[in-house]
């Protein structure tokens, strides 16, 4: 047993006073990096899909307000088309005039901020036959754009231009058509429209302020042609240099167009390629998901991007968001929970290492007094040693002295014996005995050996109590250093339990 605790204890070296602070500190720590891997793990990625799907949202709610207002215009365009004195007055009746004008000018007030000019067009589409409040300006040559003529052959619904700007007035604008025709479906003119794209553009610059300064709008339309870009200029004074940008090499039919019809205000500014190279090879592959990461034109990092595509126009609107500044709130987490981490940590190093002395104390007075008790049992070990030494020196003299006892008195039995045999044969031969009869020595030989042979047997007699004394004695000596080697094994013994609490310690 106390093998098997030394065997651990050897394996074990690290000091009780800092193993319970570095057990306090890992039971406090190892919950809050559970709680950091948490944050980076889970909720990085759930952030990200969450702001992905709150900007694919706000996109949504941007394309459904201007679908709205697009609508909206559409539906004064088409009854503007569907009035009989407008009917009327391009069938060639001039007294209708006044009538149709006073509608025209009904309709402006609708939307007097936008409206910029309200224009009744011949069926050739290159003549205006009544306008309010202002004539209709011509897009390069046209007053009606021509696949916009070619689209009205066919269509009764209102229809939605490219878009033009006026580099003067600083306004983006659309074209809002609709056929006008007579009770037979022969085409007596067209309803024109020139809408202001102010109440589009203002979703695309709000962006900067709910979604962050970093945030990034814009419209494309279906030449791929930026027409709306956020700008942090809320006077209007200048705009970003990605508007009316291409991200990506126009065809040559969409350049001469674009020449022909002045779209996006070619005539004042030519419409160049700002190629945003990510965006464009997406939606080459035909981006389907209304999610996703791309690297914009003009800037070094990724941003997450939402798209919602307008049912009105064929436009599409784009909400772009730096990841970093995304997952900044996650960031900002994990410091703040760093920090935690870092002062719980201090704490429970501290009330461990008072905790761990604490209790470390008390083990090491008693490990003082163990090594104390161990030293005086070692010495009462040496000195029973000794002691038993000593005494079986003792004890081998005594069995030396008690050989010689033994050895002379049996030689002196011997010798009184011998004489008693003589004394005995001499008594009865005559011839000697005759020379001995007149005196006393042969009585005194005789009693002198009786005296010899009393005095032997009191000899053994003590001889047999010295040897009981020597047995005793050795007894005594075997048990005296067996006591002192047991006192010397738990000496042993005790100066290991003092190293193994020396070593729980760490003193």
């Amino acid at each position: 047993m106390s093998q098997q605790v030394e065997n651990v204890v050897q394996t074990r070296r690290i000091s009780l006073s800092v193993y319970i602070p570095l057990l306090l500190a890992a039971a406090a720590v190892i919950p809050l990096l559970a709680a950091l891997l948490s944050l980076e793990s889970f909720l990085r990625p759930q952030l990200v899909d969450q702001v992905n799907t709150s900007l694919e949202r706000d996109a949504q709610t941007r394309v459904q307000l201007i679908d709205t207002y697009l609508a909206e215009r559409l539906n004064d365009t088409k009854l503007l088309s569907q009035a009989d004195p407008i009917k009327s007055l391009l069938a060639g009746d001039q007294g209708s005039r006044k009538i149709a004008e006073n509608l025209l000018a009904i309709t402006q007030h609708r939307d007097q901020a936008d409206f910029i000019s309200l224009s009744l067009l011949n069926n050739q589409g290159d003549l205006a036959i009544a306008s309010y409040p202002s004539a209709p300006l011509r897009h390069g040559r046209y007053l009606i754009l021509p696949e916009d003529v070619s689209k009205l052959q066919s269509s009764d619904e209102a229809l939605i231009s490219d878009v033009f700007y006026d580099q003067a007035a600083r306004k983006a604008s659309v074209d809002l058509y609709a056929r006008v025709v007579d009770k037979g479906n022969h085409i007596l003119g067209f309803v024109r429209i020139s809408l202001g794209l102010q109440r589009v553009w203002d979703p695309v610059n709000r962006e900067l302020q709910e979604n962050g300064t970093d945030s990034i709008a814009f419209i494309l339309d279906n030449n791929k042609i930026r027409i709306a870009y956020s700008n942090p200029d809320h006077s209007g004074a200048t705009h970003s240099p990605y508007l009316f940008k291409a991200i990506q090499n126009m065809p040559q039919d969409l350049q001469q167009r674009i020449k022909d019809e002045d779209l996006y205000g070619n005539s004042s500014t030519p419409v160049t390629v700002a190629e945003d190279q990510n965006l464009a090879t997406l939606l080459q592959q035909g981006l389907t998901s209304n999610q996703f990461q791309v690297n914009p034109a003009g800037e070094n990092e990724i941003y997450q991007g939402a798209k919602y595509k307008s049912s009105v126009a064929s436009w599409t609107y784009y909400i772009l968001k730096p990841t970093n500044s995304i997952t900044s709130l996650v960031d900002q987490q994990l410091i703040s929970f760093f920090l935690i981490v870092v002062l719980v940590l201090i704490l429970a190093v501290f009330v461990g290492i008072v905790t761990g002395r604490r209790i470390a104390t008390p083990i090491l007075n008693s490990v003082i007094s163990l090594r104390k008790n161990s030293a005086a049992l070692k010495t009462l070990a040496d000195e029973e040693h000794e002691m038993a030494t000593e005494q079986g020196w003792m004890v081998e003299a005594s069995q030396v002295a008690l050989d010689s006892v033994k050895y002379y008195t049996k030689a002196a039995d011997v010798a009184a014996q011998r004489i008693l045999s003589i004394s005995t044969e001499l008594r009865q031969s005559p011839q000697s005995a005759e020379k001995l009869r007149n005196g006393n020595t042969l009585n005194e030989m005789m009693e002198t050996a009786a005296y010899i042979e009393r005095a032997i047997k009191h000899l053994e007699t003590m001889n047999e109590k010295l040897s009981t004394s020597l047995r005793v004695t050795t007894q005594v000596t075997e048990q005296l250093t067996r006591g002192a080697k047991s006192t010397d094994e738990a000496a042993t013994q005790l100066n290991k339990i003092v190293d193994q609490l020396t070593d729980v310690v760490g003193e």
